[in-house]
């Protein structure tokens, strides 16, 4: 249900909704609800995680049955809810490191945050997901099961198949996430479920990017959001970059644009067919304003500025100078949040993307647009 309304009720509309999402007064005695702390794990990165830990108010399961083909990717699950109850799904990635306890957690303590704020947002009715995206090392390090999907180190971000295990092959990690979300939309496992949330923050939010660009079908496309926050790199849409290096060989090949290059999730695929699917989802972007880092240093990613934040800013000019802004996407700007997926995750603008039924999208300087998401 879409409601436009004019200039002269905007600013009354806008100082409405910021009572509605703004955080209470700090004060001494104001306590947080609840806010668990990040759970201890054995192991690193590259040396690969000793074990999936316990993370309170969630089950682990290390086995997740993805479909038919009997994949099998771990992941972690909100406990205790009734299926015909959830409204809402939020699938949210791990960052580089894979640490997708750690996500699980930090998006759960946002939920609590925003019920604290809000008491219409029940957390009944919101289940939160964290897929485990394993490589090699973490099988020989022990949190990974020798049975599950495995990937190379940074391979799952950009949606490539799977070196494990022995007996399934050619399995993307985007055709995972295809599993995981026609979990969550069966009308027969979730009858009253409204809307699922793909959510990622750095590593997490460029698979989300690139995912949202090359998933082919558009089965609930009208029920999947996508949040892209502070990605270190972008899926570039158009054939030219703000800062170009004639040196630097395949600029526009995927994962960095659309020339070609692609995986084989998305190897049917040109940049006319991605760019009809692509500006046609609902797509809420977000960089904070103080993520001064570069992330990824390689020349494709330098081509598009120097920064998280200066990226997302060319990115947003690139997009409304050659399509114009897409009907279905935001953008948030969190003031003074640097590359920090907690401070992304409870700001306001966050909450209200992931978490929220009320969501406020400014379209054009003369009028403002608020849609509920049913």
């Amino acid at each position: 249900m879409i409601i436009v309304i004019p200039l002269l009720l905007a600013l009354a509309v806008s100082t409405l909704a910021a009572n509605v999402h703004r955080r209470p007064p700090r004060a001494e005695h104001a306590v947080r609800q609840e806010n668990n702390p990040d759970p201890a794990v054995g192991g690193s990165p590259d040396g690969g995680w000793q074990s999936m830990p316990q993370v309170t108010d969630a089950t682990a399961y290390p086995n997740w049955t993805l479909n038919d083909s009997g994949a099998m990717l771990p992941v972690y699950q909100t406990t205790g809810l009734i299926p015909n109850e959830v409204t809402r799904a939020i699938i949210i990635l791990p960052g580089k490191p894979r640490d997708c306890w750690y996500y699980w957690n930090a998006m759960n303590n946002a939920l609590y945050l925003a019920n604290y704020q809000n008491s219409s947002i029940s957390r009944s009715q919101i289940s939160i997901m964290a897929p485990c995206f394993w490589t090699q090392v973490d099988v020989e390090a022990g949190a990974a099961q020798a049975d599950v999907l495995i990937w190379g180190m940074t391979t799952w971000i950009s949606g490539h198949e799977n070196v494990g295990p022995t007996g399934v092959s050619d399995y993307s990690s985007f055709k995972a996430l295809d599993a995981l979300i026609e979990h969550y939309m069966n009308k027969n496992v979730y009858p009253n479920l409204k809307t699922v949330v793909l959510a990622g923050h750095s590593a997490g939010g460029q698979t989300v990017q690139r995912y949202a660009g090359l998933r082919q079908t558009t089965k609930n496309d009208d029920r999947l959001h996508f949040w892209v926050a502070n990605p270190g790199s972008l899926m570039w849409l158009s054939g030219d970059r703000p800062y170009p290096n004639a040196s630097c060989s395949g600029v526009d090949d995927y994962k960095y644009g659309l020339a070609g290059d692609f995986p084989a999730y998305g190897g049917q695929l040109d940049r006319d067919s991605i760019l009809s699917l692509y500006n046609s989802r609902i797509v809420n972007y977000a960089w904070g304003t103080a993520d001064n880092g570069n992330g990824d240093t390689r020349c494709e990613a330098e081509t598009q500025g120097s920064t998280h934040y200066t990226r997302g800013q060319n990115f947003v000019s690139m997009v409304n100078a050659t399509f114009g802004w897409p009907a279905n996407a935001t953008v948030d700007w969190v003031e003074g949040v640097s590359h920090d997926n907690v401070g992304m995750m409870e700001s306001a603008e966050g909450i209200d993307k992931v978490s929220c039924v009320l969501r406020i999208m400014r379209r054009k300087s003369w009028e403002l647009t608020i849609s509920i998401a049913l």
